[in-house]
């Protein structure tokens, strides 16, 4: 028999989207698959949306290492949403800011540029299908992370 769970498939598929783009950030799954305790075909799992690995999600403590190699807490965060909560950063260590150089400018375009271009393509064929989804959620993170970085380093100035 088959629990009735509360999660949607939605739900199901944004975190997989989320780690999907959250493994691809920190440094992609072979290299994440060296510092855990998680080999590359499950890590393939986790972000797979096949009807055999849908209901297989990211391990919680799987998680909170593969946010800190990105960076950003992509999936607690994608969690905290699903239940109605926003995550606030408690401190930014001044250590981790810079200033801003032209080569930020330039990264920030191309990750903008990157979700235009997703957007166009899943538009195309005239609708957005879940690969379509995933990709486009993996692209608007990278620019969030990029925009991110920019406001953290604002205080620094520019070089």
């Amino acid at each position: 028999m088959r629990a009735i769970r509360s999660i949607l498939a939605e739900d199901i598929l944004s975190l997989k989207g989320i780690t999907d783009a959250c493994l691809k950030l920190g440094g992609g799954m072979t290299s994440f698959a060296k510092l855990t305790r998680v080999v590359v075909s499950q890590l393939s799992k986790y972000a797979s949306t096949s009807e055999e690995n849908f209901e297989q999600l990211i391990p919680v403590d799987i998680a909170v290492e593969a946010d800190r190699r990105a960076g950003k807490p992509l999936i607690v965060e994608e969690m905290a949403r699903q239940l109605g909560y926003r995550l606030e950063l408690v401190d930014q260590p001044a250590a981790g800011r810079r200033k801003i150089t032209d080569d930020d400018a330039m990264d920030l375009m191309k990750e903008a540029m990157d979700v235009i271009h997703a957007l166009r393509t899943a538009r195309a064929d005239g609708k957005i299908d879940a690969a379509d989804r995933k990709r486009i959620t993996v692209e608007v993170r990278e620019l969030q992370r990029e925009l991110e970085e920019l406001l953290t380093n604002l205080s620094e100035g520019c070089e």
